[in-house]
């Protein structure tokens, strides 16, 4: 073989793995489940079109000096139940005995959460999102 036939193979090999590259960062589906948070919101756990275990704590982290009213599949969570964490802002909930929910029923659920400052001039906002158990 001569020379530049060495050459073209070697820019198709190269052409073919940046074609590669493209396509698998374009079709990528963990891309579509990026959700941007409100500035408020540091975090949540379980994050928005995940699928999470029965036994998972619901988890939201505002930033200090929030309060929620938390609202699963269109119910009202009472604030007794909800953990709150003043220092840091994380409010934790889950299902159990005695509460609003004995469990995690397997499929889909819609959370939401409506928030406000626990002092000093109105901030009010809100977020609404989906996950699945199994």
């Amino acid at each position: 073989m001569k020379k530049n036939t060495y050459r073209f193979i070697l820019l198709l090999l190269v052409i073919l793995l940046i074609l590669t590259i493209f396509l698998g960062i374009n079709f990528s589906s963990s891309r579509d489940t990026v959700t941007r948070l409100p500035n408020v919101l540091e975090s949540l756990s379980p994050m928005p079109g995940t699928q999470i275990p029965k036994q998972t704590v619901l988890e939201i982290d505002l930033h200090v000096g929030y309060t929620i009213d938390l609202f699963v599949d269109g119910y009202r969570v009472s604030s007794n139940e909800i953990e709150f964490i003043e220092g840091t802002g994380v409010h934790k909930w889950r299902p159990g005995p005695g509460k609003s929910f004995e469990s995690w029923s397997p499929g889909k659920h819609t959370v939401r959460i409506m928030w406000d400052t626990i002092v000093g001039l109105p901030d009010i906002g809100e977020f609404t999102w989906e996950f699945s158990t199994y």
